[in-house]
């Protein structure tokens, strides 16, 4: 588990007896028998931990979410407080680019990739679902499967818009029933790693806030 828990590492952290009452922390040190985070915070409300209390961590890294419970070892302050937790022996983890597709409209700019230095026009589109490894989305004209595409679009994450700019493919395309538009999916070919984590990520707090309001 150490390979996958990193320094600055955004976590969720919430009591076991919780109910998935989760709060945000973040890994601060690491070492192989434990690790330490910040306190963790829910609108400004801390999230304080006794020694031997058991806890729930939930975190992304590398397009996988992985869950865990651990014990709270107790406390110590390097220029701020933390919480230190001990490095768990068992864990779960979930794909979450193979399995995840989110319903989300956004605005996306596409563009075929252009021939001979030419610049790509752009046309606007807005998308039906997003998962980290496509796009599917509402378009007004053709596109033959195959066709390599430039993709611009922008999510709204906590820490601020992300542009995300990726290469890719026209896996199939067809009629939408509702519109004159066509669906077109898109397989994200020429994607790199902080992309598809951001994207995740993004997904990822989509779902929490609906897991929230039900």
């Amino acid at each position: 588990m150490q390979n996958w828990i990193r320094i600055n590492q955004n976590i969720r952290v919430a009591r076991l007896d919780s109910d998935d009452d989760w709060y945000a922390s973040s890994v601060q040190d690491i070492n192989e028998r434990e690790f330490c985070i910040s306190v963790p915070l829910k609108e400004s409300r801390p999230l304080v931990l006794s020694k031997g209390e058991q806890v729930k961590v939930s975190f992304i890294a590398d397009m996988t979410r992985y869950e865990f419970i651990t014990k709270t070892r107790g406390r110590r302050y390097d220029n701020i407080p933390l919480f230190v937790l001990a490095m768990p022996k068992e864990y779960t983890r979930v794909q979450l680019r193979d399995f995840v597709r989110v319903p989300i409209t956004l605005e996306v700019d596409y563009a075929r990739i252009p021939i001979g230095g030419k610049e790509p026009v752009f046309l606007k589109a807005d998308s039906i679902d997003l998962s980290g490894g496509g796009i599917r989305l509402l378009i007004n004209n053709d596109l033959a499967a195959e066709t390599r595409i430039i993709i611009k679009f922008t999510i709204p994450l906590k820490t601020g818009p992300q542009e995300i700019e990726v290469v890719g493919r026209v896996v199939r395309i067809w009629a939408d029933e509702r519109t004159r538009l066509r669906q077109a999916a898109i397989q994200f070919v020429k994607i790199n790693r902080k992309q598809e984590d951001l994207i995740t990520r993004f997904l990822f707090n989509i779902m929490s806030e609906q897991r929230r309001l039900r």
